[in-house]
């Protein structure tokens, strides 16, 4: 079974701030295939399906970024699997609004939901998606700030775009794995990304 995680914070207060791109973004890649919601398992919501064959768990945690590997570590070990059989989905600001990097490791880049599952996992060693928020506002202001701020009107049609193209970019992930996803996606303005099977 592949584990999908996206990162964000649970509660109104923090539905359309920037820090939440990662729970847009699965939810965009639900609706694409046609997954549904609404299982709660290891303190987060979560949706099961399948996709090019391989069972699916999609997740959403609910423990606040900064304890998001208390539920991955749950999640993992609900079903059996391996931190390589996970990807993560998250924002990072150091990345441009606009753009997406596929990793298959590394480090948390001070991302703190990261460093909580690097923490509670003992290893670097799985998938993350991370989809940018960088602006000039960003650049300059306080960052604990600004990524719990809302996106700008003229920043939300990106930011629609962006989670659009991250649930694309799962899709190849789990279909043709990370190297044909990184090929794909880790450029500002991929021009056709391969196409996908229908899920």
């Amino acid at each position: 079974m592949k584990i999908v995680v996206g990162l964000g914070n649970p509660g109104q207060t923090y539905a359309e701030t920037r820090h939440n791109l990662g729970f847009f973004a699965v939810e965009e890649f639900c609706r694409q295939c046609r997954i549904s919601w609404g299982g709660r398992e290891c303190r987060s919501l979560t949706a099961r399906g399948r996709v090019a064959g391989e069972a699916v768990l999609v997740a959403r945690p609910q423990t606040y970024m900064n304890r998001s590997g208390e539920a991955v570590r749950c999640l993992l070990r609900l079903c059996e699997a391996d931190p390589s059989d996970l990807l993560v989905v998250c924002d990072d600001a150091a990345i441009d609004l606009g753009s997406l990097r596929v990793r298959p490791s590394g480090s948390d880049g001070g991302h703190r939901g990261l460093r909580s599952i690097i923490e509670c996992l003992g290893t670097e060693e799985f998938s993350r998606l991370r989809i940018g928020i960088r602006t000039a506002r960003i650049a300059e202001g306080d960052l604990s700030e600004q990524v719990l701020s809302p996106f700008l009107p003229g920043e939300m049609e990106v930011a629609g775009e962006q989670a659009s193209r991250a649930a694309q970019c799962i899709r190849v992930v789990l279909e043709r794995g990370i190297r044909a996803a990184m090929n794909a996606f880790n450029r500002r303005q991929p021009s056709d990304p391969p196409e996908s099977s229908a899920c």
